[in-house]
């Protein structure tokens, strides 16, 4: 009797240990209780309360349960711009976005994040709401790389832009149907990011649209971050599709600035080397290297997150042939010394590229079966197609 009332009083105290209260805590209590180690979070559960502080004012449907719409945001303890908490894709009581201004409560676990506390898919309740006016004006792509430089890295803009202007290269769309691209305004550029558009809503080099949102100092790159975009009217120009070896394909990605793109997309054949990311099911891709000679692989071109059903993933094996329809891109990541992590200097397609596998059809693109030759003049990569010279973006040369 004595044996089961103590494996019962444990029961019981198990339950109850599990079944125990958040903490409540301030904004800069639940930022001294963040883990020190990286991407660790707390065993205890915290209900926080502040002031929204900082975010983008977009919502999105969760991934786990789409009724329940999600926001990112950050908290202080006072009103302000302070940024001592974030709640990262955090569940809204409804569908309303949350505004600078509003006291809540935010509860979860807080996670270190790159030495930033945060609360990952917490659960909001609203106290008080702001009074906030926020105005919605109309800029041109170079309005809003002007007045995004203002922001400080990290920050959202009060207002709400309408920023006008075409497609500088390739729309990237991810499996929840949002668009990435870019716009430009001389040789800079503004980036809309994961921005929704009508269902699908289909974007090419050269098309005029408008992208609507807050804009977003990430880092320098100014964006509208999980906003949306509408097509003003589709460009008139054809977009050439340029076959390419994955030696050329290699060449043309790293002649680019680190961390640039090409304007145009590029069908790059070749063999599949080695399986870099294993086939996620949730966003439907895959990434994995290519070579042109399973003899002598190289290791140093990715197809990086592909877009492929998953019965088509498990084809993508060692030595098959595919061609990867894609623009390019040079990613560069510094090494670290005292994480010994190192250096990374890659050539890999953009994400979102397209797959055929060549035994069982060919690309279709406006190229035929047209020699494609590649030579450098003056030290810069040309490639010559049908008597019209394309240099490593794209573009046309004269």
């Amino acid at each position: 009797m004595k044996k089961i009332f103590t494996f019962a009083a444990m029961c019981f105290a198990a339950m109850s240990l599990n079944a125990q209260e958040p903490i409540a805590v301030s904004c800069a209590e639940a930022a001294a209780a963040m883990p020190a180690q990286a991407d660790s979070e707390t065993e205890e559960v915290y209900i926080v309360t502040g002031y929204v502080t900082n975010t983008n004012g977009a919502i999105s449907p969760s991934r786990t349960d789409a009724t329940i719409d999600q926001q990112s945001f950050y908290m202080d303890d006072v009103k302000g711009s302070q940024k001592t908490l974030q709640g990262y894709w955090c569940n809204l009581p409804g569908h309303e976005a949350l505004n600078v201004g509003d006291k809540i409560t935010l509860t979860g676990k807080i996670l270190n994040y790159k030495n930033t506390p945060e609360i990952k898919n917490g659960d909001v309740v609203i106290l008080e709401r702001a009074t906030v006016k926020i105005d919605t004006l109309d800029a041109s792509v170079c309005e809003a790389l002007e007045e995004g430089a203002s922001l400080n890295a990290g920050d959202y803009s009060d207002d709400i832009f309408r920023v006008y202007g075409c497609l500088k290269g390739t729309d990237q769309v991810n499996n929840n149907g949002q668009h990435t691209f870019e716009m430009a305004c001389g040789e800079n550029s503004f980036k809309p990011y994961n921005c929704k558009g009508e269902e699908g809503l289909e974007l090419g080099k050269g098309d005029s649209v408008v992208v609507i949102g807050k804009l977003y100092n990430y880092n320098g790159t100014i964006e509208i971050s999980n906003g949306t975009v509408e097509l003003i009217q589709k460009s008139s120009q054809e977009e050439i599709i340029i076959p390419v070896t994955v030696s050329e394909a290699t060449d043309i990605a790293m002649a680019l600035e680190n961390g640039k793109s090409t304007d145009s997309r590029y069908a790059i054949t070749g063999y599949v080397d080695s399986i870099a990311i294993a086939y996620d099911e949730n966003y439907g891709n895959i990434s994995f290297f290519m070579t042109d000679d399973m003899a002598t692989p190289t290791y140093d071109f990715e197809a990086f997150r592909v877009k492929v059903s998953a019965e088509d993933a498990e084809k993508i094996v060692l030595g098959a042939k595919v061609t990867v329809t894609a623009a390019l891109q040079h990613y560069y990541k510094a090494g670290d010394q005292e994480k010994e992590l190192p250096e990374i200097n890659l050539a890999e397609t953009v994400a979102g590229g397209t797959l055929v596998f060549e035994d069982e059809q060919g690309v279709e693109n406006v190229s035929g079966e047209n020699k494609t030759i590649k030579r450098i003049e003056n030290g810069q990569i040309l490639i010559i197609r049908n008597g019209v010279r394309y240099n490593a973006v794209g573009a046309i040369v004269k």
